[in-house]
């Protein structure tokens, strides 16, 4: 496996990273990670190798990898690796090519991210700066041997925003179902408080701003509601200075980043779940609320629509703040529908869990490796 990003960092991506690595690890098989170095941060698990790395400004838990590694093109060829997995298409993506077609060894890629959507940090004008982009990405994506979307509308996106006209297969981003133990109490059974949940980055373009002031209109009309904010980003300061304006000091609560492992807790210990992204690719945090048992509140996001069942186990409205607000109230007012659909979540996540997926993605594995070698023959 090969990333911009692994722990301490934390993200969709990593978790996805980390979840399908101690799968695969279960299941027999020897997996390498290779990532950027974090200062003072020491790996507990085996077979994690570093690049150097320059950190980043203030407000972000990544690092810059420096690709100037001996020790890592000394290992890379002794290790004997049947496939090459990355999970970004460029920096250490490079770096996985460039052993991918020295060693003959097949490459496989996961388009985790809709890059384009994310040029305001660049710099550059909006829209150079996508059209840049997506020219990097699609011109990476083309040179691997197999394409991984974590669901239909990733796959979508590379087909008509990157161009790219290969196959690509769709394999959600699983979940650990074992992190998830039976609820202590149903949600929306507590009278005197309503806790709601947002897990993800504190960053603008996950959309806080339009989710922060449709909370506060629920909170008007439901004083029992509450707000627990869980992650970290460079625009942290920023929100909390939001919430403030908006009368929310003692209302909402910033957790700041909260490792994988107490994620589990902090969702079971709520009642509701709220996500306003709309540049998901498939919404790994959504699907961990699931798993606890939470009614979800959202903005439509075509990714999510691969695991959600509106109506069933969630509420998905259009971008308008007083929907946003109305789906919240319309749960509070009827915590028996609440619960039901609670429960319907945690059913609904079970198509996703861990052994499943991991299978499919052996599959995968195998199957690109053996395509591969027939085309070395021929």
């Amino acid at each position: 496996m090969f990333s911009n990003a692994y722990r301490p960092a934390i993200s969709g991506v990593v978790r996805s990273i980390d979840l399908y690595t101690h799968s695969l690890r279960s299941a027999g098989h020897f997996v390498a990670i290779f990532a950027p170095d974090h200062r003072n941060f020491e790996d507990s698990e085996p077979f994690v190798f570093r690049y150097p790395a320059l950190p980043l400004p203030s407000g972000t838990d990544y690092t810059l990898p420096v690709l100037v590694a001996p020790q890592i093109d000394w290992l890379v060829p002794r290790l004997k690796l049947d496939i090459i997995h990355t999970h970004h298409p460029i920096v250490v993506g490079n770096a996985a090519l460039n052993f991918s077609r020295s060693l003959g060894v097949p490459l496989v890629i996961t388009f985790h991210t809709m890059y384009h959507e994310y040029t305001n940090y660049l710099g550059l004008e909006v829209s150079l700066a996508g059209q840049i982009i997506k020219r990097i990405v699609s011109n990476y994506v083309r040179k691997a041997d197999c394409i991984i979307a974590p669901s239909t509308s990733a796959r979508e996106t590379l087909f008509n925003e990157y161009n790219v006209d290969l196959p690509a297969v769709v394999l959600p981003t699983p979940v650990d179902l074992s992190q998830y133990p039976p609820r202590l109490r149903p949600p929306f059974s507590r009278p005197d408080l309503i806790r709601a949940v947002f897990v993800g980055r504190i960053d603008r373009n996950k959309n806080l701003e339009f989710m922060l002031r449709a909370f506060t209109r629920a909170w008007k009309r439901e004083p029992r509601l509450r707000l627990r904010m869980i992650g970290d980003g460079p625009d942290f300061d920023k929100f909390q200075d939001l919430a403030a304006s908006l009368g929310l000091e003692r209302i909402v609560s910033f957790a700041g980043a909260v490792p994988f492992e107490q994620v589990p807790k902090e969702l079971t210990s709520a009642d509701l779940f709220i996500f306003a992204s709309v540049i998901e690719t498939q919404g790994l945090v959504a699907l961990e609320a699931m798993a606890a048992g939470l009614p979800l509140v959202l903005v439509d996001c075509p990714p999510l629509r691969d695991c959600l069942q509106p109506g069933v186990d969630s509420l998905v409205v259009g971008e308008d703040e007083e929907a946003f607000a109305d789906a919240i109230l319309s749960l509070a007012s009827d915590p028996a529908r609440a619960q039901a659909m609670g429960e319907a979540a945690r059913g609904n996540a079970e198509r996703f869990g861990i052994e499943a997926l991991t299978t499919r993605l052996t599959a995968i594995y195998q199957e690109t490796i053996e395509v591969y070698q027939r085309r070395r023959r021929l």
